[in-house]
């Protein structure tokens, strides 16, 4: 069972590249950000050391970590995004590896798919087997992420400088999907990507 690694730009469309896939043939999929999101929970692995870290602040009334707050202490200041991510990381990484065993030992499905915006900078495209990377240009992903998260201009452009550049997932890549020309077009790229794999393993 193959793992496809999913690397792209904030905004660039990785979720809806795997939901298109998953209409086209099932697969089991892996969220690196929902395992991020899940780890910050009250009671979970990572709730108490980033609470130790970035005080309480970044708590709610019930005291729930509050994502919007912790991402505005760290975006923009390395030192702090470095201290984040050598909390969570490591924890990520551990429940996606039980993930893919888990997937592996179910019911059969061709693929695993790991959606991670940070594939290659916290080594998880050691897991992968294929890497499709998602491309959209900065000006449409700006408008994506602004309308969807509610966030200004310049909160945003501390997001991207927070990423890789494009060229550097292009490098890793096994096969590239533009998702900035239509929804129908993606799909397309998609389903050639599927069949061009499914050669791959009968030759």
């Amino acid at each position: 069972m193959k793992v496809i690694g999913i690397v792209g730009g904030i905004g660039a469309g990785k979720s809806t590249v795997v939901a298109l896939m998953n209409e086209i043939k099932p697969i089991h999929s892996i969220s690196a950000d929902l395992i991020g999101h899940e780890i910050l929970r009250k009671g979970q692995k990572g709730y108490r050391p980033v609470i130790e870290a970035f005080g309480e602040s970044i708590l709610d009334e019930s005291g729930e970590i509050v994502r919007e707050r912790l991402g505005k202490m760290v975006f923009g200041n390395p030192g702090r995004l470095e201290k984040l991510n050598a909390i969570t990381h490591p924890l990520i990484t551990e429940i996606i590896k039980e993930r893919i065993v888990s997937y592996q030992q179910m019911a059969p499905s061709q693929y695993i798919v790991l959606e991670a915006a940070l594939l290659i900078e916290s080594g998880l495209i050691q897991l992968t087997d294929v890497v499709i990377a998602v491309y959209a240009e900065v000006s449409e992903r700006t408008k994506r992420v602004m309308m969807r998260d509610g966030i200004d201009e310049t909160q945003m452009i501390r997001r991207l400088k927070a990423q890789k550049e494009w060229e550097e997932m292009e490098r890793v890549a096994d096969y590239i999907i533009d998702n900035s020309i239509s929804l129908e077009a993606t799909k397309m790229q998609i389903q050639q990507i599927l069949i061009a794999l499914e050669e791959e393993e009968i030759g």
